[in-house]
C-alpha cells in the first residue's frame, strides 16, 4: 500500500483489489470492501449536500458500529475530519468538547441522545439508527449519489481524538491520513499480516488503538469483526467463528476471554498477535493456552497514532518493547540533556506517526514539540539493548489509567471542589487488581461540615463520567503543601496512596 496516501484512496484500492471480500463482520453485518467504499462515497455526497466541506469537522458519539467506518470514509472523501466522542462522558463533558470542535454535524446512537442535552443548538444532530426524539434518522439521508475523487490531502487530519484534559476539558489530538496509514504499515510488517487476517475490534473506536488496528486490517484487505460492547463470551465465540488472528485489549478483557473459552469451550487457535495493557500473569495464561499466539509489549499514546514501540513480550519481559522501524526514541533529562542507557527521564520521540497537533491550541502543541521532538509527558529508561522501560508520568502530566481509560486528576479535583462541604481535594492513583489503577480522593472539609465518602462519590459521579469517580475517599485535616502553596502531590502519594480506607 506504499502508493496509498489517504484513507479514501485505501477504500478505492480495496474495492478494486478485494471488492468481494468482507471488510466488516460481526455485529456490523457482512459488508464487503466494495460495499464499504460505495457507502462511504454515497454518504459523502449526502454530507456535502448538508454543507460539510473540506476542513470541516463531523463528530460522532456512538458505541462500536459499522456506520462509524462509513462516516470515516465519507469525511475522507470530503477532506473533512471525524471527531470521536467518548460515550462514557457526562453530558457536560460532551458539550464542552463539541463546543471546542465546532462540528458541522454530530451523529449519535439513538440511546445516547440524552447526553446531547447541552450541545449547542446550532450543531446539527443526526441519528445513526432509527428516528429518536429530535434527531433526524440516518436512513433519511439522501445517499443515492456518489462523490468523485477525494478532496483530502495526505497530511490533513482524518481523525480528531480528545485526550489529555487541560483545565477540565480534553484537548483534541489531530491525526493525519499519512500518520495513521504509516502506523498501519508498521504494524502490518511487524505481524506479517495478509488479506486472510481478521481483527476483533473490542476496544472502543474512540480509542486510537482500536481505530488504527481497524485501518491496519483494511490496509491488508482483511476484515474487522466489530463488537458493540465488550462481552468476554461473545468475544471468545467471535474468535472461534471468524478465525480472528489479532486484537488489542485492556485488563481485564484478555482474562475474561480466556475464562470464557475454557468454560464454553471455544477454540482460540486462530490467534497470532495480541497486544495491549495486560498483567504478566494473564500473558502467561495466554502463552500456556495458545502457544501459537504472541503477545506484543507496546508503548504509545493517541498523539503517536497508537504505538511507538512493539516487541514480543517474551524478548524482554516487563519492558514496553523496542521502537518500531523509523521511530527515533530517546530519554531526556529534566535539565534537557540526553540520558544514557539505564538512566530515567522523559520519553521523547520523532516519527512519521506523530500527530498534527492539538485543535486550536498552538501554544500547547508547540510546547509538546519543543526542540523538534514529541514530548510524551511519560517517564522511562532505555536499556543497553534498546528496550523501553516505562516508569510513570512526569509531574506536569498527572494521569490515572483505569481499564484503558485516561483519568486526569484535575478533572476529578474540580468536581470534588464543587461540593459545598469540600475545602480542598487531591486525587491519587492507587493499584487496582481488576483495572490496573483506581482513583482515590483525599479531601479536607470546611469547618463544621460533615460528609460521608459514599455521598461525595455519588456527587462526583453526577458531574463527570462515572468511570472517573473516586473508588474511595479519605478525609484529612490538611494536605501537604509546597513552598509556593500548591499541593505537594509526591508527599500526598507517600502519605495516602497506601493508607487503608475506613470500613
Amino acid at each position: 500500500m506504499s502508493a496509498i496516501t489517504t484513507y479514501a484512496e485505501l477504500l478505492v484500492r480495496n474495492a478494486e483489489a478485494h471488492g468481494a471480500q468482507p471488510a466488516l463482520l460481526g455485529e456490523a453485518g457482512g459488508v464487503t470492501h466494495a460495499e464499504l467504499a460505495r457507502r462511504a462515497r454515497c454518504l459523502a455526497a449526502a454530507l456535502a449536500a448538508l454543507g460539510v466541506a473540506r476542513d470541516d469537522r463531523v463528530a460522532v458519539l456512538a458505541g462500536n458500529r459499522g456506520e462509524i467506518l462509513e462516516l470515516l470514509g465519507a469525511v475522507a472523501f470530503l477532506g473533512a475530519t471525524l471527531v470521536m466522542l467518548n460515550v462514557r462522558w457526562s453530558a457536560a463533558e460532551i458539550a464542552g468538547v463539541v463546543q471546542d470542535a465546532a462540528p458541522r454535524l454530530l451523529f449519535a446512537d439513538p440511546e445516547l441522545e440524552p447526553l446531547l442535552a447541552s450541545v449547542p443548538a446550532h450543531v446539527g444532530c443526526r441519528s445513526l439508527g432509527e428516528r429518536a426524539g429530535r434527531l433526524a434518522a440516518w436512513n433519511e439521508l439522501d445517499r443515492t449519489r456518489e462523490t468523485g475523487a477525494s478532496a483530502a490531502s495526505a497530511h490533513a487530519p482524518l481523525l480528531g481524538i480528545p485526550t489529555a484534559a487541560v483545565e477540565g476539558r480534553p484537548r483534541i489530538a489531530l491525526l493525519s491520513h499519512a500518520a495513521l496509514l504509516h502506523q498501519a504499515r508498521l504494524i502490518s510488517q511487524a505481524w506479517s499480516l495478509s488479506p486472510a487476517d481478521r481483527y476483533l475490534c473490542m476496544l472502543p473506536l474512540f480509542h486510537a488503538a482500536a481505530m488504527v488496528l481497524t485501518l491496519t486490517a483494511q490496509a491488508n484487505g482483511g476484515a474487522t469483526i466489530i463488537q458493540a460492547r465488550f462481552d468476554a463470551t461473545a468475544a471468545a465465540e467471535a474468535i472461534a467463528t471468524h478465525r480472528v488472528s489479532f486484537f488489542a485489549s485492556f485488563a481485564p478483557m484478555l482474562a475474561g476471554i480466556l475464562d470464557a473459552a475454557e468454560a464454553a469451550p471455544a477454540s482460540l487457535q486462530s490467534l497470532r498477535a495480541l497486544t495491549g495493557l495486560e498483567p504478566p500473569e494473564v500473558v502467561q495464561r495466554l502463552r500456556s493456552r495458545c502457544p501459537q499466539a504472541v503477545f506484543w509489549s507496546m508503548y504509545g499514546q493517541t498523539e503517536t497514532s497508537g504505538f511507538a514501540t512493539l516487541s514480543p513480550a517474551s524478548e524482554r519481559p516487563g519492558s514496553a518493547g523496542k521502537p518500531l522501524p523509523g521511530v527515533e526514541l530517546a530519554i531526556e533529562h529534566e535539565s534537557g540533556g540526553w540520558a544514557q542507557p539505564g538512566e530515567p527521564g522523559e520519553i521523547v520521540l520523532r516519527s512519521a506517526c506523530v500527530f498534527n497537533g492539538y485543535w486550536q491550541r498552538p501554544g500547547e502543541t508547540a510546547h509538546t514539540r519543543r526542540g523538534g521532538w514529541h514530548h510524551t509527558g511519560d517517564l522511562g529508561r532505555l536499556d543497553a539493548d534498546g528496550f523501553l522501560w516505562y516508569l510513570g508520568r512526569t509531574a506536569d502530566k498527572e494521569l490515572i489509567k483505569s481499564g484503558g481509560e485516561n483519568i486526569y486528576p484535575a478533572e476529578v479535583e474540580a468536581a470534588l471542589a464543587a461540593h459545598p462541604a469540600v475545602a480542598q481535594a487531591v486525587v491519587l492513583a492507587v493499584p487496582d487488581e481488576r483495572w490496573g489503577e483506581a482513583v482515590r480522593a483525599v479531601c479536607v472539609l470546611k469547618a463544621g461540615q460533615a460528609l460521608t465518602p459514599e455521598a461525595l462519590i455519588d456527587f462526583v459521579a453526577g458531574r463527570i463520567a462515572r468511570f472517573k469517580r473516586p473508588r474511595d475517599v479519605l478525609f484529612a485535616t490538611a494536605l501537604p503543601r509546597l513552598a509556593d502553596g500548591r499541593v505537594d502531590r509526591a508527599a500526598a502519594r507517600a502519605r495516602y496512596a497506601t493508607a487503608k480506607t475506613p470500613r
